[in-house]
């Protein structure tokens, strides 16, 4: 359905709940009687201790264990993307989806001297459908290759092989915009230099699996951790 795949939707939710989400994450309002919380990541497309060091603010919604290979919840802040998941799933006619990771990602503009851009990767090593949304508008596009993800190829410290990646697709960050591709997909941002930037990154499968965790499923504690790879 999704296979090499890239779909940009400007109309997924209306502008009161795009409102909600971005009050949420800068800090205008609460959601169930909590503020939202970030924590701090040294790269945004960490991999490893080799990387860019390009640090930004994080938070995980939904955690995928690779030595269980399954995900939980890890926010309780994952409910207010619920409805978010369901409409992109809904665009799809995919009926039957579950979110094997979910994390946001607020930057600043750094000052750097290096202008590349950020390490190219992707979030999983297997099938997987990314739903990218954008909180605010900002600069520091999002870079997707035409490169792909097959098993072969490496994955690490690929910022020192970003010639070898041709650009397939530039999406610029527009409130209210949502991007869906297939995850196999190697993909990147540009940093932002005028503006801040945030996202809302959510990794889903949408077989019988029972690697990934419910949309709707609500966690018995609220260990708030960070996490890695943004895009």
């Amino acid at each position: 359905m999704l296979e090499n795949k890239i779909y940009v939707f400007d109309d997924m939710i209306n502008i009161e709940y795009q409102e909600q989400i971005k009050d949420t994450l800068m800090g205008d309002r609460g959601f169930k009687n909590r503020d939202f919380p970030w924590y701090y990541s040294k790269d945004v497309t960490s991999l490893g201790d080799n990387n860019q060091g390009r640090p930004a603010l994080s938070h995980r919604y939904v955690l995928y264990d690779h030595e269980e290979k399954k995900a939980s919840l890890d926010s309780e802040h994952h409910q207010l993307f619920v409805p978010l998941l369901k409409s992109a799933c809904a665009r799809m006619g995919i009926k039957d989806a579950k979110a094997l990771q979910g994390r946001s990602f607020l930057q600043f503009p750094l000052n750097l001297k290096d202008k590349t851009v950020d390490t190219p990767h992707v979030d999983l090593f297997f099938p997987h459908m990314v739903v990218l949304y954008y909180v605010c508008d900002s600069d520091g596009d999002t870079v997707l290759y035409n490169q792909r993800y097959t098993g072969k190829e490496r994955v690490y410290n690929l910022h020192k092989y970003q010639d070898e990646f041709t650009e397939r697709q530039c999406v610029t960050p527009k409130q209210g915009r949502t991007v869906i591709f297939d995850g196999s997909i190697f993909h990147t941002a540009q940093q932002p230099i005028n503006n801040i930037r945030c996202i809302v990154n959510y990794d889903l499968i949408y077989d019988s699996t029972k690697l990934a965790t419910s949309l709707e499923e609500v966690p018995e504690t609220h260990p708030e951790t960070s996490g890695n790879e943004g895009t």
